[in-house]
């Protein structure tokens, strides 16, 4: 494999235009933007740019991409109505690779090897047109040939000079026709070298590009060396030019390979001068970069970043969970090594807090514990989920949503937090009314949904708190008949403690004498 040679142009040396050729292509970029009459900050909004990257390209200070380079011809052939000269072209290009030589020689040699491939690719449409054109004339040639044939045939008995003329003319086709043969058959040899040299030069440029790719997953030709880049955040830092530092540790949560985000975030957490910098990056490697890094990137997160740091990241991320990748996350911040779900658990507890409805919190966790058993720990999540809304003191929509999407276990788990949470084994009269008004809503069969999983509640004492705020709740006795059935015929109706609740004692009672009358 190719060897990658690393950055030689430092990142200071680079900021103060002390490298050479980085400044002579910012001076021809420089005089190639001015026939276009604007100012940098209006061509930094046309092409979509922050101002400091447009200035930095035509100063010198960093080296232009290619896509910028290549934009900038076309602003000005279309604003002067017409195509930049070759010379010019040529000037821009070498101008470029010199500079790129510089600061990247394997980025040079890949930009150089993709010249090569193109010249090998025009060299080959040359050689196939030449080839059409001699078949065109070889095909002329031969049927010239076959009328001077005839010419001879008929003319053989009668015209002996003329046959002589002809005979000659004959044989020097002849002969015209053997070199076109010649040249098809040199020009088919060109052509396969042509080939031969075009795959070999594309599998050269495929392997370098792989090896950059690894190296450098998502930055620029121009991405400075770890080291050089922590050097200049000092200095920026040192100098207060704190949007700058902002601006440049964006970039870098983004296009840095992942090893050097976690090994930055380190340095970050660890110095005096920047540590505050150190959330502002954690959060915008959780906020840019593809999922698979964010999860990758979390145990970093847990073993460095303060406390501080650590919940300004699960913000981030708690933003990006959707219903399709809520398992991936939540899956994908367990501990390996403990096997714990808290990670997790905070994070999906805080994406509940963004649900809009019972049924939108109730899709969110049924996705993200599909294919699951039990969660192990998921003790922010239930409280969140028990809470509920203003109208729904229980968080009954929500547990009832997750009952008909299959998780039987996490809505009775969120009904026994609900309900040990009361305060007041009655509650007060406001939660009382509500929650007969809420169980109202439902309709028979959520009703009978809800019933079964207070039956099967593992907390006795859960399970009658329910039923005593139940029994004030519900005017009629039409429901709390209705659960005592349920319990009755699934042999629970004794496990209520009584003790708690001579009204509900005495409900039972009188419940149990109209069964056997």
């Amino acid at each position: 494999m190719t060897e990658v040679a690393r950055t030689r142009g430092g990142s200071a040396e680079v900021e103060r235009g002390g490298i050479a050729e980085v400044a002579a292509l910012g001076n021809e970029l420089t005089g190639l933007f001015n026939r276009l009459g604007i100012t940098q900050s209006q061509y930094a909004y046309r092409v979509h740019l922050d101002k400091s990257a447009v200035s930095r390209y035509l100063s010198g200070r960093r080296l232009a991409p290619q896509e910028f380079v290549d934009r900038l011809v076309r602003e000005v052939e279309e604003h002067v109505g017409a195509p930049l000269q070759l010379e010019a072209r040529e000037a821009i290009r070498s101008r470029r690779l010199e500079a790129l030589r510089a600061c990247n020689p394997a980025e040079y040699e890949l930009e150089t090897l993709r010249g090569e491939l193109a010249r090998s690719r025009r060299d080959a449409e040359r050689v196939n047109r030449n080839i059409e054109a001699l078949h065109v004339l070889l095909e002329h040639k031969e049927s010239e040939v076959r009328a001077v044939a005839d010419d001879l045939t008929r003319l053989r008995l009668d015209w002996g000079a003329e046959r002589t003329a002809l005979a000659r003319s004959q044989e020097e086709l002849r002969s015209e026709i053997a070199r076109l043969r010649e040249d098809l058959a040199d020009a088919e040899r060109l052509r396969l070298e042509a080939e031969r040299r075009g795959e070999e030069l594309r599998g050269t440029v495929l392997r370098l590009e792989g090896e950059l790719a690894r190296r450098r997953p998502a930055g620029g030709p121009g991405e400075l060396p770890l080291e050089e880049f922590q050097r200049q955040i000092v200095a920026m830092t040192e100098a207060e030019d704190f949007s700058e530092v902002a601006r440049e540790l964006i970039e870098a949560a983004w296009s840095r390979p992942l090893d050097e985000a976690a090994e930055l975030l380190r340095w970050l957490e660890g110095s005096d001068a920047v540590r505050t910098m150190a959330g502002m990056f954690a959060t915008n490697v959780a906020r840019l970069r593809p999922l698979e890094d964010v999860l990758a990137f979390a145990p970093e997160v847990r073993r460095r970043g303060g406390t501080g740091l650590r919940v300004e990241w699960r913000s981030v991320v708690a933003a990006r969970i959707t219903e399709r990748n809520a398992a991936a996350v939540y899956l994908g911040l367990r501990d390996e090594g403990t096997f714990s779900d808290s990670e997790g658990d905070r994070v999906l507890a805080l994406a509940l807090r963004r649900t809009r409805s019972d049924t939108e919190a109730a899709s969110l966790v049924s996705a993200a514990l599909a294919g699951t058993a039990r969660p192990v720990r998921l003790t922010r999540v239930m409280d969140a989920l028990a809470r509920g809304r203003a109208s729904d003191p229980l968080g009954l929509g929500v547990l009832l949503g997750l009952a008909e999407r299959g998780r039987f276990d996490v809505a009775a788990a969120v009904l026994a937090v609900a309900v040990g949470e009361t305060s007041e084994l009655f509650g007060s009269v406001d939660e009382v009314a509500r929650l007969g008004r809420r169980i109202r809503e439902f309709d028979s069969d959520r009703i009978g949904v809800l019933f079964d999983l207070v039956t099967w509640l593992d907390d006795t004492e859960a399970m009658t708190v329910f039923a005593v705020r139940l029994l004030h709740a519900d005017d009629d006795d039409a429901l709390l008949h209705r659960l005592f059935g349920t319990m009755e015929e699934q042999k629970r109706l004794d496990l209520l403690d009584l003790r708690m609740s001579g009204g509900l004692r005495r409900a039972v009672t009188d419940w149990r004498r109209s069964r056997r009358q």
